[in-house]
């Protein structure tokens, strides 16, 4: 197996878990909003459980893709898609990052003011993770 076999191996599970962890977050969110007391209480402490592995998949996203363009030399020749899919890359890491932000100020105050927005960051989050992977397919794409 090459670095560059072993890194897109990486890179993709972790995109996979990355992407299947956020659709999880939006799940509980929407069950959590319709049921009450520890049920909800109880959902809520598994999506605060998982943090630490976001953030930890966060970085291997970032770390193995940042590899593997230094592996293949970096991004020349590698067109528009792969572009355009850096560019919501982007997007998401900012987004990610400032829902993280939001959460740990959420986490230290406890403020239910603050749900709504940590929820719409969470929907971005995913929805923009999920087009930059659509770019990323166009990109290799035969």
């Amino acid at each position: 197996m090459s670095l560059s076999q072993a890194l897109l191996i990486v890179h993709l599970l972790a995109i996979a878990v990355g992407i299947g962890m956020g659709f999880s977050n939006l799940v509980g969110f929407r069950v959590a909003s319709k049921l009450g007391g520890d049920m909800a209480k109880g959902i809520a402490t598994h999506r605060e459980s998982l943090i630490p592995y976001g953030d930890i998949v966060f970085v291997l996203i970032i770390t193995s893709g940042v590899l593997l363009l230094w592996n293949i030399g970096g991004i020349q020749g590698l067109g528009g898609w792969f572009h355009a899919k850096l560019a919501f890359v982007a997007v998401w890491a900012v987004s990610y990052v400032a829902m993280r932000l939001r959460i740990r100020t959420f986490l230290a105050s406890r403020n239910m003011a603050l749900v709504p927005m940590i929820r719409s960051f969470a929907h971005g989050v995913v929805g923009v993770a999920v087009i930059a992977l659509i770019c990323a397919v166009m990109a290799f794409n035969g």
